[in-house]
């Protein structure tokens, strides 16, 4: 078993608590958000979930009081973003016991996806986003600078993460059938649970088969005219489904970036989602895989005050597309391009590489152990495993 000090655990400890800021953990259902909160308290007494229905009770007639019995550290609160003035009620605590109190907030949604009204919690705490597990995950993890060097520890193989997806129990279990079914029961909670959460659906059936529909489309543009005329809803329907399901960590989008560049594609984003095990397509869970580690890598980068990292693509009017870009402060940093076999640098990589001037420049391929960098164009040629274990 993994060490449950998680790559957030010393930075939440040395930035947000540090600052006597509150620390808001959000993240993917079954990510392991829970788990990272029980490391950071001392005592088993400051964990406090809205699952508890004496804690629910308490904190609703008065949050002051309803952690009063709490002993020495950090506390814990778990899943209060499903009381509708949670921030109001979390704002009214941290003014009045913040200073003497850390508190660590987790959620399994968007901790801004709830608002109701109320006042803003804006200075009082720092966001951190925890992804699933990735290849060469980490307590201290690489900054930006440092991963380029591409020297770190493999922790777990492509092959597992492909498998078996980064989500601690299936990845744990070591065991493709049981992923399979762990993936299937969590999409059915997620539909009949969490969303209920946030709106009333009149047809879960229907968002379920659009559920099922994503792991084919993974990658490509997003059509929500198609995704509508599959299921016979209306456009409005598909959309707002779409985004209960990014507020909710199934699916992330990656937009067009089309900056300094001509005849490029501004409208669509394509998309993919955290949880690889439903993808069957090799070529598309790979990609989708790579898409989890650059995005996870931008999260952590941007919350941890080391740049303000983005992730896009791509793609012009010719159909010249490079999967991924990520820029820093807004200016384009590193362009990463995933081929299987290609072990020579791509005419469209190379293309957008020079018209962009982007110093960082990477072509990922499934040949076990290559890594050749191309001088001319100044484009490294790498294993995909190699590159991925390098990132956070």
């Amino acid at each position: 078993m993994f060490d449950k000090n998680r790559y957030l655990k010393n930075i939440i400890e040395s930035d947000a608590l540090a600052s006597h800021k509150m620390a808001f953990v959000s993240g993917p259902r079954q990510v392991g958000k829970t788990t990272l909160g029980n490391s950071l308290v001392l005592k088993e007494e400051n964990i406090f979930s809205w699952e508890d229905p004496i804690f629910r009770n308490d904190w609703i007639a008065n949050p002051k009081e309803s952690v009063a019995n709490r002993q020495a550290g950090p506390v814990l609160l778990d899943e209060i973003h499903k009381d509708p003035n949670w921030k109001q009620n979390l704002k009214g605590l941290y003014d009045l016991k913040g200073k003497s109190i850390p508190i660590i907030v987790t959620g399994s949604a968007r901790l801004d996806v709830f608002r109701k009204g109320g006042d803003s919690l804006m200075g009082r705490f720092f966001p951190y986003h925890l992804h699933p597990f990735t290849l060469g995950e980490q307590e201290n993890p690489n900054s930006p600078n440092d991963f380029l060097q591409i020297k770190a520890s493999l922790n777990f193989p492509m092959n597992d993460i492909l498998n078996l997806s980064g989500f601690p129990e299936p990845l744990f279990d070591a065991s493709a059938a049981k992923a399979k079914r762990w993936s299937r029961l969590r999409s059915e909670r997620l539909v009949n649970e969490d969303i209920r959460d946030i709106m009333a659906i009149q047809s879960l059936r229907s968002l379920a088969n659009l559920l099922s529909l994503l792991p084919e489309r993974v990658g490509s543009l997003l059509s929500i005219n198609n995704l509508r005329e599959t299921l016979q809803v209306s456009h409005g329907s598909v959309s707002s489904w779409l985004q209960v399901f990014e507020s909710l960590f199934v699916l992330f989008y990656v937009r067009p970036w089309s900056k300094k560049l001509t005849r490029m594609v501004t409208a669509e984003p394509k998309f993919y989602l955290f949880d690889s095990i439903p993808i069957k397509n090799t070529g598309a869970k790979t990609e989708n895989i790579v898409a989890c580690h650059l995005l996870k890598a931008c999260h952590y980068w941007t919350d941890t005050a080391q740049g303000h990292f983005e992730l896009f693509f791509l793609r012009n009017k010719d159909m010249l597309e490079v999967d991924f870009l990520i820029t820093n402060e807004g200016d384009p940093w590193c362009l990463v391009e995933v081929k299987s076999g290609q072990l020579t640098p791509c005419k469209n990589l190379v293309t957008f590489a020079e018209a962009l001037g982007v110093k960082h420049r990477f072509q990922l391929v499934s040949k076990v152990g290559y890594d050749k960098l191309f001088a001319e164009h100044n484009i490294r040629v790498v294993n995909t495993e190699k590159f991925l274990a390098a990132l956070v």
